[in-house]
C-alpha cells in the first residue's frame, strides 16, 4: 500500500481536490491511503442540501467554510481535532464489502489503545453507542474511494452548533443527514495523547495489515492540477450550493402589513418562485421583494 503525502495542507478545498485527483488518476492496480486534517469546515454529502444541513449565521461568524464532497452520505464537521482518511483502491463487484477490511486496522489500533470501538452495519465506528467515525464510498466502476472521519479531539460544542440548521424545509429532494450522538476518541484513552502519536499508531497497524507503506508524492504537474481543481470546483458557489436538489422553505418577514410568510421554491440554488401568506399580499413592499429576489441565488441572508 502507498501512503499519499499531502504536505501538511489543512485547506479543505485543496484536500478534497487532492483526494479527487488521486482517485481519478492513480493506478487502480495499487492501493493507496491518504490522511489529512482540515481547518474548521463543514463537509457536505454530494446529494445533500447545505441550506438544511448547517447554521449559516454561526458558520459565517466563526469562519467555518462549507464544501461539498463527491461521495454521498451525511454532513460532517472537521477541525484540527478530526483526522480524515481516504482509501483509494481498484473496483470490482466482489470488493463492495472491502471497506470492512480497510477499516479493520483502524479498529485494531483503537482496541490496542484500550478504546472499545465497534463497526456498525453501515460502516460507522462507535464507542459505547456514540459515533467516532462516519464513512462513505464513491466509485467510477474502475476505482473506489472509501473515506471517513475519526473524531480524535474535536470541539464537539462547535460541531453541534455548526450542524444545527435554522431553516424550515417543507419539501426537499435532498438526502438529509441522520444526526448521531458523538464522542471523541481521546475521552476513551487511558491518558493524554497527541494527534501525531495517534496517527503513528494507525500507520503502524496498517503496516502490520498491508505491509510496507511506501510514500507516494505528487509531481509538480499533479499539484498544479489539484490547486486548479480546488479553485475552480471546491471553492465555487456552483459546486457547493448550485448542485442543491430542488427544495422549498418557509420564511417569516416583518413588514408594515404585519407578519408575512414566504414559501420559497429553490432549484439548483436559484430562487424560482415565491408565494406569500399575509393579510395583504398586494402590499407594495411584498411585490417589490418578490421582483427583487426571483432568479437570484438563495444565499445565507434567507436562512437567518
Amino acid at each position: 500500500m502507498y501512503i499519499i503525502k499531502n504536505n501538511g495542507i489543512t485547506d479543505p478545498a485543496v484536500n478534497l481536490a487532492l483526494e479527487e485527483h488521486c482517485y481519478r488518476t492513480l493506478d487502480p492496480r495499487r492501493e493507496y491511503v491518504l490522511f489529512y486534517i482540515n481547518q474548521p469546515s463543514i463537509i457536505i454529502g454530494n446529494h445533500q442540501n447545505p441550506f438544511q444541513e448547517y447554521n449559516f449565521e454561526f458558520a459565517e461568524q466563526k469562519q467555518i467554510r462549507p464544501v461539498r464532497r463527491i461521495s454521498g452520505g451525511g454532513t460532517v464537521y472537521h477541525d484540527p481535532g478530526n483526522l480524515n482518511f481516504s482509501f483509494i483502491t481498484g473496483f470490482n463487484e466482489e470488493m463492495l464489502d472491502y471497506f470492512k477490511r480497510l477499516l479493520q486496522p483502524i479498529l485494531d489500533s483503537l482496541h490496542r489503545l484500550g478504546v472499545p470501538a465497534q463497526l456498525t452495519e453501515k460502516n460507522n465506528i462507535i464507542v459505547d453507542g456514540k459515533k467516532i467515525s462516519g464513512n462513505s464510498q464513491h466509485t467510477n466502476m474502475r476505482r473506489m474511494l472509501s473515506h471517513g472521519t475519526l473524531l480524535f479531539d474535536a470541539d464537539l460544542d462547535m460541531l453541534h452548533q455548526a450542524l444545527k440548521s435554522r431553516l424550515e424545509i417543507i419539501h426537499s429532494r435532498a438526502v438529509a443527514s441522520i444526526r448521531s450522538n458523538v464522542t471523541n476518541i481521546s475521552n476513551h484513552l487511558g491518558g493524554p495523547m497527541k494527534m501525531e502519536t495517534f496517527l503513528a499508531e494507525l500507520t503502524a497497524e496498517m503496516y502490520d495489515a498491508f505491509g510496507e507503506l511506501q510514500a507516494y508524492r505528487l509531481t509538480t504537474g499533479d499539484w498544479d492540477t489539484v490547486y486548479r481543481l480546488a479553485e475552480e470546483k471546491y471553492r465555487s458557489w456552483d459546486w457547493t450550493f448550485g448542485r442543491t436538489p430542488e427544495f422549498s422553505a418557509i420564511h417569516r418577514f416583518n413588514s408594515d402589513a404585519g407578519d408575512v410568510y414566504a414559501h420559497i421554491l429553490v432549484k439548483r440554488g436559484i430562487i424560482e418562485d415565491i408565494q406569500f401568506s399575509a393579510h395583504n399580499c398586494e402590499f407594495p413592499e411584498i411585490r417589490s421583494f418578490k421582483d427583487e429576489v426571483i432568479g437570484k441565488r438563495y444565499d445565507s441572508e434567507y436562512t437567518d
